[in-house]
């Protein structure tokens, strides 16, 4: 069963799941999603499934484990991700510290690909959504041409560091239906560059920093070059979600949250 109980927080779950996905194993991710509730370590609240039931990491342990486990089999087959509610035992309850008469809540995902963003520009804001975004769960690559800002030392959480700029994106860059792009060249001198190459690929998610009074200019420009309205309409500009963010860490937190909710739209 467990592989390793001590595997269960996002450094050491996401590495192996992806490894998992690179190898073309069937797997879900599941998380335990009720807020109300503690498990019983606090590390207990990711567990990778396998097709056959092997597991990777922990939920809690216990009969309810097992009920999950089960779940995430048949969620495997049904290849859309579900969450689930299940009722607990007093004994269970009191030993996850919940209310009397509570329900946990999982959140159990089938995983094909690796969810991957795309920062174009390593900039500090890079640094920021590099390291939510690792917590959240995604594959970090940044793509710059200048290694004194695209490095390791700056971009710890980054997965992959290209600094051969931003020309022949297509052919460098794996992306699929599972990319998510952030274009936030410095001093937007490559954003244009950047954008018109990505923009007709088959992306989850494009998000653009740029001013809105230099927006349209750039609109027009990709217009000129035969990008359509219907295409330049599916990028998120301004970027992220409207929190009033004012630092830069405010803003990358609104950017991450706006890529969540592109990822998990549909899902009650």
């Amino acid at each position: 069963m467990d592989e390793d109980a001590g595997l269960n927080n996002a450094k050491s779950i996401y590495p192996i799941l992806f490894k998992l996905i690179e190898n073309e194993e069937k797997v879900a991710l599941v998380s335990v999603a009720s807020i109300r509730s503690s498990a019983p370590h606090e590390t207990n609240t990711m567990m990778i499934v396998k097709e056959d039931g092997d597991t990777i990491g922990s939920v809690g342990g216990g009969d309810i484990e097992l009920y999950v486990i089960k779940k995430a089999q048949e969620i495997i087959q049904r290849g859309k991700q579900e969450r689930i509610l299940v009722g607990v035992s007093p004994e269970e309850e009191k030993k996850r510290g919940m209310e009397l008469g509570g329900k946990l809540k999982f959140s159990i995902e089938p995983m094909k690909t690796i969810p991957t963003i795309y920062l174009f520009g390593a900039g500090a804001l890079a640094i920021t959504l590099s390291k939510i975004g690792k917590l959240m769960g995604f594959k970090i690559i940044v793509i710059d041409n200048d290694p004194k800002f695209a490095n390791a030392r700056r971009l710890p959480d980054a997965d992959l560091i290209f600094t051969n700029g931003f020309d022949n994106l297509l052919s460098t860059l794996d992306l699929n239906s599972s990319s998510y792009i952030v274009i936030a060249t410095r001093g937007h001198q490559y954003d244009e560059a950047a954008l018109q190459q990505v923009i007709k690929g088959n992306l989850k998610y494009i998000g653009l920093i740029h001013s809105q009074k230099k927006i349209k200019t750039l609109f027009d420009r990709l217009r000129s070059k035969d990008i359509p309205d219907s295409l330049l309409k599916s990028v998120h500009v301004p970027i992220g979600l409207n929190i009033n963010a004012s630092t830069l860490d405010e803003i990358a937190l609104s950017i991450m949250a706006e890529i969540v909710s592109v990822r998990r739209m549909g899902l009650l």
